[in-house]
């Protein structure tokens, strides 16, 4: 009875596939050859509309290939030459910048920014020259040749207008000289021929020499005036201060000055061109001069040997008189313009900021050098106004930044920020003695410092609060930060590298 229920086993063949052949779905390569020989067979019946597809598909593909490196090129070229927040700012630096790129240059040579162009020197086997590196890819873009009879042991290069204009030439002596040839008073010393330097007038663009001309002396220092150069130069114990148009190198004016300083090093000279006025200062040299005559302004009245001259970028020019009183040593600041009567006058020295947005309209001062017991304070104050808006408490005298609300005021190796319109202090950093120069985006305060292993580093610090944004170190071999133009750099004796 069992047997009669069971039903009937049979032998069922199996479909591994789980589907027929017709069901079954194609794979990728498959599809791919089915797609390639229905275009074969529509190329083939319509060969014509098939040519036209060909070269419209053709450069489709070039235009992705060649043009989308060219966009980004185009779109990282528009970010790094693209304006700053403010002047003397730094494009944002919301994270650590990292090397873009390096380049081997001469490090004793401070590299400028023209145009799109870093311009650097470099020495080889064959001379010094004068490089353009791209300020986006660090590619050298275009080189000049400083021949040897140049003397190319000094190279001063500035953008003057669409021009860069570089003077090269020999060193001012060092060691102790004549002050002029064949000196009777100095049978012992030896001779030596005053120098000339050379003044190249270059493209920036290309590296095309426009225009090359004599400069008599040695040259020690450049500033550019309009579209023309000043130069200070030394020669037989007198600086020289002249105005050049750099197209033919001809002196528009030339100012002499006897000094009793018998080396004219480039650190012992400094010379700024700002508005209507020219200073040159050196030593107990101080050359203040009109820009469009080399006239030497007279001092005012009242006006003494030891007051100290200043003049700033934007061309207000700074008189500080002081005076000893029991109590340690007064000062007084005035700012003017040229000739012009003091429009200003602030109790103290007047502190210039690191660098400023504008937004709060105040000058800074620090009170007495030395003595009483707010010297080294800052004090702010409201333009027009001799009263003091306020007085900072901590015993700093330099205002590294004045910017989005806060004044950072430097000393003893802190930093502190202050709020703009009160001067309370918001926040505190020390970083010790080893800090170095500051920067700033608008929202960040970028310090130079040295690591606990003495490692160069970069730390960035938020304005509003003083905590810290990031870290970055620097690279060993390009130790010292630099701006140029919009953005940070690190340079060392042979290497710049681009920090972005």
């Amino acid at each position: 009875m069992t047997s009669a229920l069971r039903p009937v086993m049979q032998r069922v063949a199996l479909d591994e596939g789980g589907a027929g052949d017709d069901d079954r779905v194609p794979s990728g390569p498959q599809r791919l050859r089915s797609a390639v020989a229905r275009l074969r067979t529509w190329a083939g019946r319509r060969p014509a509309r098939a040519a036209v597809a060909a070269a419209a598909a053709l450069a489709v593909v070039l235009t992705a290939v060649i043009g989308t490196p060219r966009w980004v090129a185009g779109h990282e070229r528009e970010a790094v030459l693209g304006a700053a927040p403010f002047a003397g700012a730094v494009r944002p630096l919301g994270s650590a910048p990292r090397e873009r790129w390096s380049a081997t240059v001469d490090g004793s040579v401070a590299p400028v920014l023209a145009g799109d162009v870093v311009v650097v020197t470099q020495t080889g086997p064959t001379g010094r020259r004068v490089v353009g590196l791209d300020v986006v890819a660090g590619s050298p873009r275009w080189s000049v040749a400083l021949d040897a009879d140049l003397v190319p042991e000094t190279v001063l290069c500035r953008p003057v207008g669409a021009d860069l204009v570089c003077v090269v030439g020999p060193e001012a002596p060092s060691d102790s000289r004549r002050f002029v040839p064949d000196d009777p008073d100095r049978p012992d010393a030896p001779g030596a021929e005053a120098g000339a330097s050379v003044l190249l007038r270059i493209d920036p663009a290309d590296g095309h020499v426009r225009s090359r001309s004599e400069v008599p002396g040695w040259v020690v220092a450049t500033a550019p005036s309009g579209s023309d150069l000043v130069v200070a130069t030394y020669a037989w114990g007198m600086v020289a201060v002249r105005r050049l148009d750099p197209a033919t190198g001809e002196a528009r004016w030339e100012t002499q000055r006897w000094s009793t300083f018998q080396s004219a090093g480039s650190s012992r000279v400094s010379l700024v061109a700002a508005g209507d006025l020219v200073m040159a200062t050196g030593n107990e040299v101080t050359l203040l001069l009109d820009a469009r005559t080399g006239e030497r302004l007279p001092r005012p009245r009242g006006a003494s040997v030891s007051d100290q001259v200043r003049l700033l970028d934007d061309g207000t020019l700074v008189r500080t008189r002081f005076r000893v009183r029991e109590t340690g040593v007064d000062a007084l600041s005035e700012l003017s313009v040229g000739r012009q009567d003091p429009w200003f006058t602030v109790r103290g020295s007047l502190v210039e900021p690191g660098v400023s947005d504008g937004t709060s309209g105040l000058v800074f001062a620090a009170s007495g050098l030395t003595g009483g017991p707010l010297g080294g304070r800052v004090r702010a104050y409201a333009p027009g106004s001799s009263e003091a808006v306020w007085r900072a408490l901590t015993p700093a005298p330099e205002v590294a930044a004045d910017v989005a609300g806060r004044v950072v005021v430097r000393g003893a190796g802190a930093l502190v920020g202050l709020d703009a319109r009160t001067g309370e202090q918001v926040w505190r950093r020390s970083f010790g003695p080893a800090m170095g120069r500051t920067f700033t985006d608008g929202e960040h305060l970028v310090v130079e410092r040295e690591t606990a292993g003495g490692s160069p580093s970069l730390t960035a610090i938020r304005l509003d609060d003083g905590e810290t944004a990031w870290d970055a170190p620097l690279p060993v071999d390009a130790p010292r930060p630099l701006r140029l133009g919009q953005h940070l750099y690190a340079l060392g004796d042979s290497r710049l590298v681009a920090l972005r």
